[in-house]
């Protein structure tokens, strides 16, 4: 018994020092290997859309994280339904701004997407980006 809760706190400890940078890689990784298995492409084209989809990635969490980390530190004031006047503003505010950048940046990927994919791979593979990952 003891051996299994000095494991337990080992793991929790570790997954409490893991930098939320490497654990938003590794969940974009994650991403990349599912769009890609589930477009089925051919090995020439993987290798050269694989990249695109990468920087696309980044560049939508780039979008995305001011929102979504903001949201994540006030996840208990939410819950319990006491957030702030200024919290409201600025979540409100963080959640606009995502929701105008987030068009162009998609746009411009899928323009570049369907120079390596053909349009219906390349409205696919947007579809499949998007898809919630357990």
């Amino acid at each position: 018994m003891k051996h299994f809760m000095l494991t337990m706190v080992m793991f929790l400890s570790l997954t409490i020092a893991i930098p939320s940078s490497v654990q938003a890689g590794k969940k974009r990784d994650a991403r990349v290997a599912y769009v890609l298995k589930n477009l089925r492409l051919k090995p020439d084209v993987q290798t050269k859309f694989k990249p695109l989809l990468e920087a696309f990635l980044k560049e939508l969490s780039d979008v995305k994280d001011p929102y979504e980390d903001l949201k994540d530190e006030l996840q208990d004031a939410i819950d319990a339904n006491k957030l702030t006047a200024a919290q409201c503003d600025k979540l409100f505010e963080l959640k606009q701004k995502q929701e105008e950048q987030e068009p162009p940046v998609l746009r411009k990927w899928y323009a570049k997407f369907k120079t390596v994919l053909t349009t219906q791979q390349a409205y696919k593979a947007m579809k499949l980006s998007d898809d919630k990952l357990k």
